[in-house]
């Protein structure tokens, strides 16, 4: 599948104007998600929409609802954060959605995003995006089909902790199953040379592009 060059995600205008002041930005990766997602399907059986819930490092999440409790109650209601999770979803069209998904040779297309919000979990200081991209034209799955979640130029590290971290949603036929690829670890030598590029390079240099292009969390999905 093509992957398009990307220059690294700011989901906020807040984080685009104090990387620094953030632990997370200090070297790249700069943000860290805990990713789980759900494949859709629709009546025809064909894939229709993918169901995203991205939760942050919790670094990243205190920063970003700085000022956001407007009664002052300690807490972050769907309401309150509303005007954030807006933000956070139309940046991400800029770069894919961090969303790739291929049959054979031909890649899949997305419509903006809908069904958003955010949830803030004060136990764990950590927020989590949930939103729907749904195909612009669903696929039936003949063979198989590719679905990955990652960040090529590794600004932001994706991580899928478990098999079930990418399901199949109820609607998915009984003849279809899914197999999880976490990333490869990309080795203590290159993550140490990819620490020394600096919150203002988003881009990665081509050589360190070659690599993290490559270090994608994937899902198989196969329907007999």
């Amino acid at each position: 599948m093509t992957r398009p060059g990307l220059s690294g995600l700011v989901f906020s205008a807040l984080v685009l104007s104090a990387t620094g002041q953030m632990r997370s930005a200090e070297a790249h990766p700069h943000i860290w998600i805990d990713t789980r997602a759900e494949v859709e399907f629709d009546q025809q059986k064909r894939v229709s929409a993918i169901r995203h819930s991205w939760t942050f490092d919790d670094a990243f999440s205190v920063f970003v609802i700085q000022g956001l409790d407007e009664n002052q109650d300690g807490l972050y209601t769907r309401e309150e954060l509303e005007s954030l999770a807006k933000v956070n979803v139309e940046s991400l069209g800029e770069y894919e959605f961090f969303t790739f998904m291929g049959v054979e040779v031909a890649d899949v297309d997305f419509n903006e995003p809908t069904d958003y919000w955010l949830d803030y979990n004060a136990e764990l200081s950590r927020l989590t995006l949930n939103f729907t991209l749904s195909l612009k034209r669903p696929v039936a799955v003949t063979d198989q089909l590719i679905l990955e979640v990652f960040d090529p130029e590794s600004y932001v590290s994706f991580a899928v902790n478990a098999q079930d971290s990418i399901t199949l949603a109820s609607s998915a036929p009984e003849t279809c199953s899914i197999e999880v690829k976490p990333a490869e670890d990309m080795g203590e030598e290159f993550a140490a040379a990819l620490a020394e590029v600096p919150a203002s390079q988003r881009e990665v240099p081509p050589e360190f592009y070659a690599v993290t292009s490559q270090l994608s969390n994937s899902a198989i999905i196969r329907c007999s």
